[in-house]
């Protein structure tokens, strides 16, 4: 089969706009640790059909534009450095600028800093086994207010959560499956949105409720599969995010003085992503990714404010 350059192009493009159909429907944006680290990266070992240098270092700057709960726009401006300190261990840093806006107001701000180190228990031609452990910080108390009203979950830039991140990374060939854990070690939401205190069939009143939120710890397990097209690599695979207790929060009407946290019903539970990802490498150093999902099973109840109905990532990596 002949190798056509503009039919690469061609199909780069497709994938681009077909995604951007395809996402729609209810999903869960990633916690911080779907992701930590070499963690759902896009990368082959050991095949015959990879080509030119493998560097240790990486800069990724990310464009997401997503569409959340009612209506709400959410724009991340991720940038992301990845070190190899040495042929095993590495360490990765990234930090979101998020803007969220809709009909109940905006609010921009820092997201998020989550930072991992990651060893190689395995490093051979055919295979890699990594190990990942990190935390994720909170940029603020998930508090902030549009016109003098606290604003749900989905306008926040942070959740609010100290966390901690663990994870197993497996790569062989072309196929990758990874296994993680994210640990709240500190609940230090203070959002004091509570849709009991606005009139039914509010704007306001279609929101979770999520006043004093208490985050649950979440399991992750990813399987991933790459394909070659010439300079185009495309990456399918499936993500399972169990949740494993329920979320808590305190009733507003009872205040934070004397006020009891109870369970959040339906908060608990899977949600399964079928995830696609995709990389245009322009040469060995220099790559447009982009990368999507769209749920197959949700949790009937999400007070952290991550559900998206339309997510799109672009971005532009550079190995060094």
């Amino acid at each position: 089969m002949h190798d056509n350059p503009s039919l690469r192009r061609l199909t780069f493009v497709l994938l681009i706009g077909s995604s951007c159909a395809f996402v729609h429907g209810q999903g869960c944006s990633d916690a911080g640790v779907c992701t930590a680290g070499p963690i759902g990266e896009l990368q082959m070992v050991g095949d015959s059909a990879v080509a030119g240098k493998e560097y240790r270092n990486l800069a990724r700057l990310t464009f997401s534009f997503g569409v959340g709960e009612q209506g709400t726009t959410i724009v991340q401006v991720v940038p992301e450095i990845g070190l190899g300190i040495t042929e095993r261990w590495g360490v990765q840093f990234k930090i979101p600028y998020v803007s969220a806006s809709g009909n109940l107001g905006s609010n921009s701000g820092l997201g998020d800093p989550t930072i991992t180190t990651s060893y190689g228990l395995v490093r051979t031609n055919q295979r890699r086994l990594d190990v990942i452990v990190g935390a994720k910080f909170p940029a603020n108390k998930a508090d902030a207010k549009a016109n003098g009203e606290p604003l749900p979950m989905p306008y926040q830039t942070s959740l609010g959560t100290t966390d901690l991140l663990f994870g197993l990374n497996y790569k062989r060939q072309r196929f990758s499956a990874a296994i993680a854990y994210q640990h709240v070690l500190d609940q230090n939401n203070l959002n004091a949105f509570d849709p009991a205190f606005y009139p039914s069939g509010s704007d306001a009143a279609a929101f979770f409720g999520s006043f004093h939120l208490k985050r649950a710890n979440d399991l992750v397990v990813r399987g991933q599969y790459v394909f070659k097209f010439g300079d185009l690599l495309l990456q399918p695979g499936l993500l399972a995010i169990q949740h494993l207790a329920k979320d808590q929060s305190i009733a507003a009407s009872n205040g934070t003085e004397g006020g009891r946290y109870q369970d959040i019903e339906g908060s608990d539970g899977l949600t399964l992503n079928l995830t696609a990802d995709a990389r245009y490498a322009f040469n060995d150093q220099w790559a447009l990714e982009l990368a999507m999902g769209t749920p197959l099973v949700v949790r009937d109840v999400r007070p952290d404010g991550l559900t998206r109905s339309l997510v799109l990532n672009v971005g532009l990596r550079y190995a060094f």
